[in-house]
């Protein structure tokens, strides 16, 4: 089995995979509590969103610095914004959630604007009360529990199977030699099929006497060579010879032993000298 393209797509995967979690989502597809805060512009106590407008999601990626419970509220701020209790801006959520976070811990807040009252804030902070103000508790999540992370992640453990095993194959295949028949076709490192070999050219045999034609396709007669061409000779014995007309190709047996001996081709009558 062909491990090239394994390693291959198994290193693509997991590079993709990497920056897709840890350049990608955080920077590209999110933000953090400091962003989000520089971007809100208050004038006559209405909040304006410059980089959202309603409908749309919120994705921050930061770390808590300070969580507290008050009044089935949980109140969280970010370390990208600051932990003063009066001054910095805090995330609330429905609900307790000290035994799931946690100061240092990673989260992810995603909420989608609303506007409510000419203000565009967070949905579930559209509400006259401010104590009941508070986005839902699955609000908030832990850092690579998201689909975006989960998704990223899976084609990290994706490539880094496709790796280990295409390094396996390669390992366990690099020190046999592969046996292919003559004809055969065979796959390449990278699945494409490469052409059969051509048959090989049968070898000539040194020696051997052309082929005569037969008497009803011999070719028409030439003009008689001269007499001072010299046939080709193959001996079979010390008696007999058999030699071939340089003229039409026929093969002469000849018993005299006579040298140089002078005969008539009776094929196409073309004189010749046997020495």
């Amino acid at each position: 089995m062909p491990a090239r393209p394994f390693v291959i797509g198994g290193l693509l995967l997991l590079v993709l995979g990497l920056v897709g979690e840890f350049l990608v989502f955080p920077t590209m597809l999110a933000s953090d509590g400091g962003e989000f805060e520089a971007q809100i512009t208050t004038s006559d106590e209405i909040d304006t969103y410059n980089e959202y407008d309603a409908g749309d999601t919120v994705i921050l990626v930061d770390t808590i610095a300070r969580i507290q419970y008050e009044d089935g509220k949980t109140s969280v701020w970010l370390e990208s914004i600051g932990a003063d209790f009066e001054d910095d801006i805090r995330f609330r959520f429905d609900g307790n959630l000290l035994s799931d976070f946690g100061p240092d811990s990673k989260v992810v807040i995603t909420f989608e604007v609303v506007e409510y009252a000419s203000n565009e804030v967070p949905e579930g902070y559209d509400v006259s009360e401010s104590s009941d103000r508070a986005l839902p508790t699955d609000a908030v999540a832990p850092r690579y529990s998201t689909q975006p992370e989960l998704a990223f992640g899976g084609l990290t453990a994706l490539g880094l199977l496709l790796l280990v095993f295409g390094g396996y194959s390669a390992w366990k295949g690099g020190g046999k030699e592969e046996t292919v028949a003559p004809g055969a076709r065979l796959d390449d490192d990278w699945g494409m099929t490469a052409p059969p070999a051509a048959p090989a050219a049968a070898p000539a045999i040194a020696g051997a006497a052309p082929v005569a034609f037969p008497p009803a396709v011999a070719p028409p007669a030439m003009q008689p060579a001269p007499l001072a061409t010299q046939p080709t000779a193959y001996p079979t014995s010390t008696e007999t010879q058999l030699i071939q007309c340089p003229a039409c190709q026929s093969q002469l047996r000849i018993n005299d032993p006579t040298r140089p001996l002078s005969i008539t081709c009776p094929g196409c009558q073309a004189g010749m000298v046997v020495r």
